[in-house]
């Protein structure tokens, strides 16, 4: 089941039987089968009837909101009763051991799958990219050796940082520039597709948790902090360049999106109404795309991927492997 994306504004989605349709000004804009999405996001503003939040609630259907390139609420059926996972999870992360594990892991697979993204670029566009290469493998080196999680934390910081630091060389003559990692506000288009795409990527992610019993507010790699979903951002580390960076280099450099595409809003770039379905749809055929999953010693879609480490990750907490096996994109 996939993604139900509602980017026109000011719309009104009813409830008729088991579908939900769309109207705006009094006509129908769209009819949908509840069963056939997992959930459903919607951009602006946009009015859903309490029988239709009802039914979505009663089939697991996630509704998250966004204004903008900002996840800003979402709309959830009754939780996960899997009470002694939820122990298991605050368990483990109260203990400094457990969590340094997990973390690890996670920021190895990232270093991992962002330097195998850095090789492929480097194969196929003839990019200088030996330095960042060399660096990233020489942290994964080093995260063997952290003895703590703040440890962990800057070996994980300072790899980020080198690697953005080839972004103006894997966007090369596209017409965009890149000064650096900036997230709120956005200090360039670039920047503003990043942060989108790891909104996306974040609701998603916290799904799957969700349907896997996990609390995505408690994390391991990102601590505690007051309306953070901590353990939807430790998960995401693990797709964030195969998922999102790698969609954003792709379009922009084959003309997907320019600049005339963007408008500022409150001096922030933001994608006008129109690109942004566009990005939509290339996001969700991203998720859609087949890859090989090594543990499980098959081909899947990266959507159903996610659900799976949430899965792996759960049956880790709850005693039911001896290890944790993160996403490594090959």
């Amino acid at each position: 089941m996939g993604t139900f994306y509602l980017t026109e504004p000011y719309c009104f989605v009813r409830k008729e039987s088991e579908r939900l349709k769309i109207y705006k000004d009094r006509t129908l804009l769209k009819e949908i089968r509840v069963h056939d999405f997992a959930r459903m996001f919607i951009h602006e503003s946009s009015t859903l009837t309490t029988d239709a939040l009802h039914l979505l609630a009663e089939k697991g259907v996630d509704v998250v909101y966004f204004s903008g390139n900002r996840m800003t609420g979402r709309f959830v059926g009754p939780e996960n009763k899997n009470v002694r996972l939820r122990i298991a999870q605050v368990e483990a992360h109260l203990s400094e051991e457990k969590s340094l594990y997990i973390a690890r892991h996670i920021v190895l697979a990232k270093l991992k799958n962002t330097r195998t993204s850095l090789l492929r670029f480097a194969r196929r566009r003839q990019l200088a990219l030996e330095p960042e290469i060399d660096y990233l493998k020489q942290s994964m080196k080093q995260c063997l050796s952290a003895t703590d999680l703040d440890q962990l934390r800057g070996i994980e910081g300072m790899a980020a940082k080198k690697y953005f630091n080839a972004f103006p060389t894997l966007i090369g003559k596209s017409g965009f520039s890149f000064s650096g990692r900036s997230r709120r506000p956005a200090r360039d288009p670039i920047n503003s597709l990043l942060n989108y795409g790891y909104a996306l990527l974040r609701a998603e992610i916290t799904g799957a948790l969700q349907a896997a019993g996990l609390d995505p507010y408690i994390g391991f790699l990102h601590r505690e902090r007051y309306g953070r979903e901590s353990l939807s951002l430790d998960l995401m580390e693990e797709f964030r360049s195969v998922l999102v960076d790698n969609l954003v280099i792709k379009t922009v450099n084959q003309g997907t999106f320019k600049i005339k595409d963007f408008h500022q809003n409150d001096g922030e770039p933001r994608l006008k109404d129109y690109a942004r379905k566009r990005f939509l749809q290339t996001y969700d055929s991203r998720r859609r795309d087949e890859v090989f999953h090594q543990l499980l010693k098959r081909r899947m879609s990266y959507r159903e991927v996610l659900h799976r480490q949430a899965i792996l990750l759960a049956k880790y907490i709850k005693g039911e492997t001896e290890e944790y096996y993160p996403f490594l994109a090959k």
